[in-house]
């Protein structure tokens, strides 16, 4: 009886961590090509910043809560790149959160995050180096 409860149990957690998502998908490496949407999206908000390689975190909706991966940003980036009335003071653009080595270490290894589509306030940086540190 024991071994059915503990094959169970186990076969239960595989199942489990199965139907996860891979913390990857929400931890984003930028690559290359991504990186070269990224910085033309932080040049129009004055920000001189090389996203290569960087591990970016994207959060969206309401005051930037849900947790979304790059895949799911980057087509509205590709849309902004080509759009010519990009107005980066808008209410609704992505903010781009940049952090120094302290804050680096203070979210987990994130040197940097995106916030967009939010129909709240933004967070503040603090906010977002709290959710990272989860």
């Amino acid at each position: 009886m024991r071994r059915f409860v503990f094959i169970l149990l186990l076969l239960m957690q595989c199942i489990y961590s199965c139907s996860q998502p891979k913390r990857e998908t929400i931890c984003d490496s930028i690559d290359s090509k991504d990186a070269v949407l990224l910085n033309k999206l932080a040049l129009k908000h004055g920000i001189k910043y090389d996203f290569t390689s960087k591990n970016v975190a994207f959060y969206t909706g309401s005051g930037g809560g849900a947790r979304r991966s790059k895949e799911d940003f980057l087509p509205i980036c590709r849309a902004i790149d080509e759009d010519d009335k990009y107005d980066p003071a808008s209410y609704f653009t992505p903010r781009i959160y940049i952090f120094n080595e302290k804050e680096k270490s203070q979210a987990n290894g994130y040197d940097a995050a995106i916030v967009y589509g939010s129909v709240k306030q933004f967070p503040s940086k603090k906010t977002i180096i709290r959710r990272l540190r989860k």
